[in-house]
């Protein structure tokens, strides 16, 4: 049979197309809007062979070049050293981005050294100079100087000296210099900043402001540092060389210029114009995995993507299109360099003499060891920790696992096995408890701030407009011991009458009162003791085997990590236990109050179970009685509950717990929610709330917790209560009744009348406190 010309051009346009779809370059994005931006690139005709693989954030783009699930990335220098880190010889540089104007230059920027002649002219004249540097913790101005100073023996560590590491650098500076300005934020919480200027205060009296020694300073940044040298006859000025040349060209300069020189790493002192660099920052780099057989054709994409994205004349034009900065990581017309042959990562830095100011010398340090409980707890750890050690922050970050058959991480750290790790409000209470264990730093909100809301999550069209309406349904849960999802259902169902106070086995009694239910962990020897939790609380658990399309997912025999305490159980955790109520036949979810909007289909992506949830679907139910929509949280809930901490032993020394504070709130300060570096906070590769909750936006120090003594004491005298909770011998467990008539009784002391209700009272979040006042009075 012949076949038509149009059939055949119509087949041969197909063969193309996958022929196209096939070859075309994959290039590794990241960030929030990444896939809009990835569109809008699609939308122009001129570059179909570049395509996006969209990805929670940089760190996971190494990973998928090395696991061939895209071909191609960009990053910055300490991305660079992570690859090399994590990934040697499976990652090639095989070229950079350089703007179209400097197309000509190598480097980004070269770092030196700026001196005033008449007092500078060798190294050894540094000893005792005044100091001028860009700002604290910034490349040119602090890391670079501070490397080479060490390397060539000019300054050294105080190690030994009882300092945490982040003073370090501090002291090194100070005991070498006589007065300085280094501007900025030199910790990552007031108080330590504040501590430190007062200790070093000859680092900040060189600064305009000397009392605030900000980043903010007229001293800070670039032309600041050549404004301290020049205007505040300084000696030295850190800062990069085409900053030097600007500054020195300047009409109101140009009579000065002579005075001052760049002083080079082996101790002459050239003209401002010549440059000699004591270490220069890399252009963003380019990277594939090593190997790659079409290097050709991807340099040849990339170029072609960056002309498509300068808007007009690329020899007049200072613009890009918007999705070029997401997808190409240019902020101004540029171009791609490519290297033949491609180089490795370190090749790559130490060109730049940049290696070193990541890898450079540092006191030996005991590392702060982060205990978890789930392989993928570990990995984000261990992620965690890598980035870290890109970004400088000291000391290192170690990982344990410790799992629950083993006693958890609070009886590691009563051991001595590690030194921090998270707990909720009801475990961080525990753990004092038993194990004698502090909170350290605590989780924050946005602006809920310190505080969170549990709720109790129906479906609206569920007929269940009330907590009473709970019995013989089936409810989900987070997991057994957690604060929302146990604790604090078990406080309300009690207020509501549905619980009796006098068993005192609140596994039972939930088994009891929900036909079925999932509650991750409740066979777990840790919170089955005597193993005779009733089995329906794993009825609706899953496991590991959840397709994830929507529609009842019940429960599967024998499924891998079926009804476990952690993100092996697809129903655990916030979202777990919400996904148990939209797929897995749950009538009731006790979560926190941000779950439904975390979870419904515009800000979930593109995860199948919450395809075309929206916030009307669902309802909150008050406690007390009635419901309310899911908006109403901040007066429909079941408690306001403190927030998730980080703790640790107080048996540990004060050094000891500044540097595990310090730490946690440096990488809260580097990795905050928006940015695409690394996720610290939110979703890690589909697990949620992966050591910190997926909701918290940094991590505080505790006098800034505003509820911590506000609301901890009335929440922790709730909990005292379900954990010294004694059989009431007027509970009859065949009833599940009380001898109501034997348990009302009333006394009166000192003046003041109280009901023997006050144990229920105790269970309320708002008597607690009232409560303590009238037993004081």
């Amino acid at each position: 049979m012949k076949l038509s010309f149009s059939l055949l051009l119509t087949l041969l346009l197909t063969v193309l197309a996958v022929i196209n779809t096939v070859t075309a370059v994959t290039i590794c994005v990241s960030g929030h809007n990444a896939e809009t931006a990835c569109r809008k690139m699609k939308a122009l005709k001129s570059h179909t062979s570049l395509s996006c693989f969209v990805t929670q954030d940089r760190y996971d783009c190494l990973l998928r070049l090395a696991s061939k699930d895209a071909d191609v990335a960009v990053v910055g220098a300490e991305d660079v050293y992570l690859a090399k880190q994590i990934l040697d010889g499976k990652i090639s540089v095989i070229g950079q981005t350089r703007s179209l104007n400097r197309r000509t230059e190598s480097m980004r920027y070269d770092a030196v050294a700026v001196v005033r002649r008449s007092t500078i002219s060798s190294l050894q004249d540094l000893k005792g100079s005044k100091s001028c540097h860009t700002g604290y913790r910034r490349t040119a101005g602090w890391h670079i100087p501070i490397a080479h100073l060490l390397q060539k023996k000019l300054i050294s560590l105080s190690c030994g000296a009882g300092l945490i590491s982040a003073e370090q650098d501090l002291m090194a500076i100070s005991n070498f210099f006589g007065l300085a300005c280094v501007p900025g934020h030199w910790a990552p919480d007031n108080r330590t900043n504040t501590a430190l200027k007062s200790k070093y205060p000859n680092l900040c009296a060189m600064c305009g402001s000397p009392s605030d020694c900000s980043d903010q300073d007229q001293h800070a940044g670039y032309f600041g540092a050549l404004e301290c040298l020049t205007e505040s006859n300084g000696d030295v000025a850190w800062t990069k060389h085409d900053a030097a040349v600007h500054y020195f060209n300047r009409t109101d300069k140009h009579d000065i210029k002579d005075k001052f020189g760049l002083l080079c790493p082996d101790g002459s002192v050239r003209n401002i114009e010549q440059p000699c660099p004591w270490a220069s920052r890399p252009w963003d780099a380019w990277l594939t995995r090593t190997g790659h057989d079409n290097l050709e054709k991807i340099t040849k994409s990339l170029k072609m993507a960056m002309e498509a994205a300068t808007i007009g004349n690329e020899n007049v034009s200072t613009k890009v299109q918007d999705w070029a900065t997401q997808v190409l990581g240019i902020h101004t017309p540029s171009t791609m360099v490519s290297f033949n042959p491609p180089t490795t990562p370190y090749k790559y830095l130490s060109t730049a003499s940049y290696f070193v100011t990541i890898e450079r010398m540092m006191c030996p340090e005991e590392p702060v060891r982060l205990c978890v409980t789930s392989e993928p707890a570990l990995d984000k750890c261990r992620a965690l920790s890598q980035i870290l050690k890109s970004r400088r922050v000291q000391p290192m970050l170690s990982c344990v696992l410790i799992r629950s058959s083993e006693g958890g991480c609070p009886s590691a750290l009563a051991a001595g096995k590690a030194d921090i790790t998270t707990l909720d409000g009801a475990e961080v209470y525990k753990a004092h408890i038993e194990h004698n264990l502090v909170p350290l730093v605590s989780e924050r909100y946005g602006l809920q701030k310190s505080s969170y809301f549990a709720v109790a999550v129906v479906r609206a069209d569920s007929g269940i407009n009330s907590l009473e309406d709970l019995r013989g349904k089936k409810s989900c849960h987070t997991g057994i011991g957690r604060t929302a999802g146990w604790k604090i259902p078990i406080i309300a169902l009690l207020e509501a009458g549905l619980l009796k106070k006098g068993s005192c086995n609140y596994a039972h009694e939930i088994g009891g009162l929900f036909s079925a239910s999932c509650v991750p962990g409740a066979k777990n020897p840790m919170y089955d003791t005597e193993g005779n939790n009733p089995e329906s609380l794993c009825q609706l658990c899953v496991g590991t085997l959840v397709d994830g399309v929507s529609g009842p997912a019940y429960s599967v025999s024998g499924a891998e990590g079926r009804c476990d305490r952690g993100p092996s159980e697809s129903y655990s955790g916030y979202s777990g236990a919400f996904r148990c109520l939209v797929e897995g036949g749950g009538d009731v979810a006790f979560v926190k109050h941000t779950t439904v909007g975390e979870n419904i289909n515009s800000a979930a992506g593109n995860i199948s179970w919450t395809k075309g949830l929206q916030p009307q679907d669902f309802r909150l139910l008050c406690r007390g009685s009635g419901s309310a929509d899911v908006v109403d949280f901040a007066t429909c809930h079941l408690a306001r509950v403190p927030a998730h901490k980080v703790v640790m032993s107080n048996q540990l020394s004060f050094n000891r717990i500044e540097e595990a504070r310090v730490l946690l709130l440096a990488a809260s300060s580097y990795f905050p929610p928006g940015q695409n570096n690394f996720v610290m906070f939110g979703p890690y590769h589909q697990h949620n709330d992966l050591i910190f909750k997926d909701t918290a936006t940094e991590l505080v120090n505790l006098p800034d917790d505003v509820f911590h003594n506000s609301l901890d004491q009335a929440y922790y005298h709730m909990l005292t209560e379900l954990e010294t909770c004694t059989p009431d011998p007027n509970y009859n467990p065949k009833t599940n009744n009380y001898n109501q008539a034997a348990y009302d009784t009333a006394y009166v002391a000192d003046g003041a009348t109280t009901v023997a209700h006050d144990m229920s009272c105790l269970l309320v979040l708002g008597c607690a406190s009232i409560l303590l006042l009238l037993r004081s009075s």
